[in-house]
């Protein structure tokens, strides 16, 4: 009797052992608005995070995309109503403006924004014409072209970032207004990021429009390697920051983020550790790898 006691306490013992030994994967619900350009990572981001035994990471994301216009005015509103609270825990901007006057006009909940990557624009041909070898131009004047109403795809300038950065590259490199220019009709304008690569990939030939558009970086990004995919189709021309005219092409795309407390239901340290997640260096190189700048 004495042995079959000893021998039970022992495995109660081991068996506590391993239990404070495992890794403490507290579930949880996490909400999340992310600028369209980012949604791919974001994704890749969260998958990594639940296979890597942290401290919630059995945490369940629930992921929105869009654009980063679009999310302000959403958060805004709810904040803003009577005892009205965020839809969402997590806010991934494709800027750092917008974040920071969210916190600016509701410090009671919205957090310090927090950088977590830099984006870049790229102007993608699919099927129209060669823009590799464009120079510091990069895109070409529409009048050099026989350009037809809607070939060129860009994303709404009021409401999404990476639509105000072409819309700098137009106007600092090539002299075009948009909106209010000359050439308007040549521009097909569509409402995120993600969905201006959307009308761009589906372009079959030459003269399906659009055939060319102003994307991120990331969207031709191959993730294994860091670079664009070397099956892309096409030509493509990638801006930098180096003057053109005395001017950069489009003031840096700075991306930032805020988590915002308050939903009902929501772990603020299920937030937070997903956000030191991001500044590890599997989340750093992950994200790297998506083409972004840190």
């Amino acid at each position: 009797m004495a042995k079959q006691m000893i021998k039970k306490i022992a495995l109660s013992v081991s068996a506590t052992v391993l239990m404070l030994a495992a890794p403490v994967t507290w579930a949880q619900s996490v909400t999340v608005a992310v600028a369209a350009n980012f949604q791919g990572a974001l994704n890749q981001l969260i998958d990594a995070y639940s296979l890597a035994g942290l401290p919630y990471s059995g945490t369940t994301f629930t992921v929105t995309s869009g654009a980063t216009g679009d999310f302000q005015t959403t958060i805004s509103t709810a904040l803003s109503s009577p005892g009205g609270t965020t839809p969402y825990d997590l806010f991934f901007a494709a800027d750092d403006t917008t974040p920071a006057a969210l916190r600016s006009s509701y410090p009671a909940v919205v957090q310090t924004p927090f950088r977590y990557a830099e984006g870049k624009l790229i102007l993608w041909s699919k099927n129209g014409p060669n823009v590799s070898s464009s120079g510091s131009g990069g895109f070409p004047n529409p009048a050099s072209y026989a350009y037809a109403n809607g070939q060129v795809a860009i994303a709404n300038p009021t409401t999404a970032p990476y639509g105000t950065a072409a819309q700098q590259t137009l106007s600092r490199v090539g002299g075009i207004a948009y909106l209010g220019g000359a050439y308007d009709a040549k521009f097909a304008q569509y409402a995120t990021i993600g969905t201006t690569y959307n009308a761009v990939n589906a372009s079959s030939g030459p003269t399906s429009y659009p055939n060319m558009g102003f994307v991120a970086k990331s969207q031709l990004c191959d993730s294994n390697t860091g670079a664009i995919r070397t099956s892309l189709v096409g030509t493509y021309f990638e801006y930098t920051p180096a003057t053109v005219n005395g001017n950069p092409p489009h003031d840096r795309i700075l991306q930032d983020a805020i988590a915002i407390r308050g939903r009902s239901g929501s772990s603020n340290a299920a937030v937070d550790a997903f956000i030191a997640f991001l500044a590890s260096t599997d989340g750093r190189t992950i994200i790297q790898k998506n083409c972004y700048l840190l």
